[in-house]
């Protein structure tokens, strides 16, 4: 038992480990521009039965709006709608690398 205790340690340090690799890296960007996106996405709305009774999935693509910034080196960074609505161009902004 004590085996599994510790492999059960290692793993889940293991996978906390690869969780800092998607963390937040503030910094602060000069504007340079702003753009909205919009792609659609497959949202699960349910399942039914048809006529012969096999169960189908119901599925519809909605639109998805997305806010980015472009710095002046050119990097494009994905940010909030309050965040893309308060920004201005030329003008600093934080945002999560």
């Amino acid at each position: 038992m004590e085996g599994f205790a510790r492999l059960v340690v290692a793993v889940t340090a293991l996978g906390l480990a690869g969780c800092a690799t998607f963390a937040c890296e503030p910094a602060t960007i000069t504007v340079a521009a702003k753009e909205q996106r919009t792609r659609l996405e497959r949202e699960f709305r349910g399942v039914t039965t048809d006529q012969l009774g096999r169960v189908t999935e119901r599925w519809q693509d909605v639109p998805v709006r997305e806010y980015w910034v472009k710095d002046p080196d050119g990097r494009w960074y994905r940010v909030s709608d309050a965040a893309w609505r308060t920004a201005t161009v030329g003008e600093p902004l934080d945002v999560c690398r």
